[in-house]
């Protein structure tokens, strides 16, 4: 079936990196003196993603006026969707950050299914478009606003006449990163910074529903092996059963659970037991056998 615009966007949600992202409240605090000090440890970032009528902003603020400034900002650009808002106010941030996340706000509209990522040394956005150069046009502004050592990475999707659903999610399958699906100790259940990437899985397999979406639990190496490999592949069935529970077919999702065979950091820290503690993702086209 070819793709229109329309249908290419419903079908493509483009994910541009690994986001290491945390489940945010929108309070506020007081005044920007309370806030948390910017540092190299907590590196500024700030997502934006539009799914199904859905733009969902997520990360780092500095103010209560920067966060009005914000929803202001989606509400003039994105009218008509529902905001869904998690800011973590930054407190002494990058003095272009305010500007930046405000401006990339009124670069997307011309992109369909939009995601952006700014970082304080990278922009990253991905999406659907009809003519590549209004979007880059609008993209100029924002490049304006952010400092010359900035990198960045622009992959937006023609939605050709010619070009199949197939053929758009076997792309994005083979640069998709989801992120982190953190647990627990010794348990599954998810640390708050699990749920934006599972909404990121969800939109992609939502979007592709002619695919296989194969779900790996990891454990760190504490316990016995034959608990790991238990405790992975309930892991593993409780993101299935997150998915599930958003309207991901069961039948699609492919669970297993690999203990602590394939660790991505040290054991012998905290930190890299945490990392261990993990889901793997990966989508190929067509249903399961």
């Amino acid at each position: 079936m070819a793709l229109n615009l329309r249908t290419a966007a419903a079908l493509l949600v483009l994910i541009g990196g690994v986001v290491v992202s945390v489940r945010l409240d929108t309070g506020r605090n007081e005044s920007e003196s309370e806030l948390a000090v910017y540092s190299a440890a907590e590196p500024a970032t700030f997502e934006i993603s539009l799914h199904r009528g859905t733009l969902t902003l997520t990360g780092n603020t500095v103010s209560d006026r920067h966060e009005e400034q914000l929803r202001q900002a989606a509400i003039t650009h994105f009218p008509g969707t529902t905001l869904r808002a998690y800011f973590r106010p930054l407190g002494v941030a990058p003095d272009w950050w305010s500007s930046a996340t405000t401006e990339l706000l009124a670069a997307l509209p011309t992109i369909q299914s939009p995601t952006a990522i700014l970082r304080a040394d990278q922009l990253q956005v991905s999406g659907v478009v009809a003519n590549e150069s209004v979007a880059e046009l609008q993209l100029q502004t924002l490049r304006k606003t952010l400092p010359e050592s900035a990198t960045f990475d622009i992959r937006l999707e023609s939605a050709a006449i010619n070009t199949t659903a197939r053929t758009v999610c076997a792309r994005q399958f083979a640069v998709f990163e989801a992120g982190p699906v953190n647990f627990e100790e010794s348990g599954t259940g998810f640390l708050s910074s699990a749920y934006p990437t599972l909404d990121r899985v969800v939109a992609l397999a939502d979007a592709c529903r002619d695919s296989t979406l194969s779900i790996t639990g990891h454990t760190d190496s504490s316990g016995n092996e034959t608990w790991n490999q238990q405790l992975s592949l309930e892991r593993a069935r409780a993101v299935a059963a997150y998915l599930g529970a958003m309207g991901i077919e069961p039948e699609r999702m492919v669970v297993a659970g690999a203990g602590s065979s394939l660790p991505v950091a040290s054991n012998t820290t905290r930190y890299g037991r945490g990392l261990n503690r993990r889901i793997d993702f990966y989508m190929t086209p067509g249903r399961p056998d």
